[in-house]
């Protein structure tokens, strides 16, 4: 009987004991750089002092304009001065118990949540290998090794109808060189074109190659002609099927990256990928452990009412933490 007492006893210790999950102490006491000890002491307060090593080290982790602010005795007094004026006000916050306020524990939350999400995922290099940079590079290659392209409009007429090509070049040279409307609805109207007439006669960026197998080597060479965004071809332009009037759109410049060129930013593409993979893994295995579950009858059964009035605050808001975007 007494054992089983004493059992029952230290069981109920041994429960109190456990820590609930997300409870833990913070120790708020002013944290010396990294690796820097010893010195000489150059302020005590409240138990604490603050060393010339320390002080040396911060002043040396500034950029060279702020340090200049800090040559003389006086102004180093100063600087310490506030230093010791904010531990002060730590160690009162906390003799007041302030460090529970609800404001101070999710403000403490969150930059404890983005650290964790830089330890776990902004570490290292993403773990990316060269042969991954050079397969993506491959697969990709039409991304850094492009011709250079044009954009051009059109208005397109069947053979028989050259009397009325001429008229409609007419309209479209007396516009302003910059009329992309005017000459998009002189297009609609009387395009011949299927594949540009709802595009306002609009033939995207195509290369010359694409122009000429698309549209024949004429309105290549007519593209070729064309300087300043807006030019209007000199007359109409002639290809076995069609009369065309031609106005430049934009141009892009030939692209040739080579794998070392490619490689900062194919790196820092698939190190984002790793992380959002990275991340998703973190959250799996957080949300199994922790056997989360969501009631949807619940939350379908709530009425939000958009046009309501706002309510006071009742504390600061929960931290949030979207959802990565989808793998491509």
């Amino acid at each position: 009987m007494k054992r089983s007492a004493f059992a029952f006893v230290f069981l109920c210790c041994a429960c109190a004991c456990e820590t609930p999950p997300g409870v833990a102490k913070m120790d708020f006491r002013r944290t010396p750089p990294v690796g820097v000890t010893g010195g000489t002491w150059v302020a005590k307060f409240g138990g604490q002092t603050l060393n010339d090593s320390e002080l040396n080290q911060r002043f040396s982790e500034m950029n060279p304009y702020a340090r200049a602010r800090f040559q003389t005795v006086e102004q180093r007094r100063d600087y310490v001065d506030g230093v010791v004026r904010f531990e002060l006000l730590a160690q009162e916050a906390v003799k007041r118990g302030i460090q529970n306020d609800p404001e101070v524990v999710e403000a403490a939350r969150r930059v404890m949540v983005q650290q964790l999400l830089k330890k776990e995922l902004e570490e290292g290099n993403g773990g990316v290998t060269d042969a991954q940079i050079s397969s993506w590079y491959e697969t990709h290659k039409s991304d850094y090794v492009k011709p250079a392209m044009t954009r051009l409009a059109h208005i397109a007429f069947p053979k028989d109808q050259r009397e009325k090509a001429e008229e409609i070049f007419a309209k479209a040279k007396a516009l302003e060189p910059l009329d992309a409307a005017g000459f998009g609805r002189l297009a609609r109207e009387f395009t011949n074109d299927a594949r540009t007439k709802e595009l306002d006669g609009d033939m995207r960026f195509l290369s010359d190659e694409e122009l000429s197998n698309q549209y024949g080597p004429e309105i290549s060479a007519a593209a070729a002609k064309l300087i300043k965004v807006g030019d209007l071809s000199e007359g109409l332009v002639e290809t076995a099927k069609a009369f065309h009037i031609v106005k430049l759109q934009g141009r892009q410049l030939a692209l040739n990256l080579s794998l070392d060129q490619a490689r900062p930013s194919i790196q820092q593409l698939l190190a984002n990928e790793s992380k959002q993979e990275r991340f998703r893994a973190l959250m799996e295995r957080l949300k199994k452990e922790a056997k989360v579950e969501i009631n949807d009858a619940s939350l379908a059964a709530m009425v939000i009412d958009p046009k309501a009035p706002a309510l006071p605050s009742t504390g600061p808001a929960p931290g949030f933490i979207p959802a990565p975007p989808p793998t491509r």
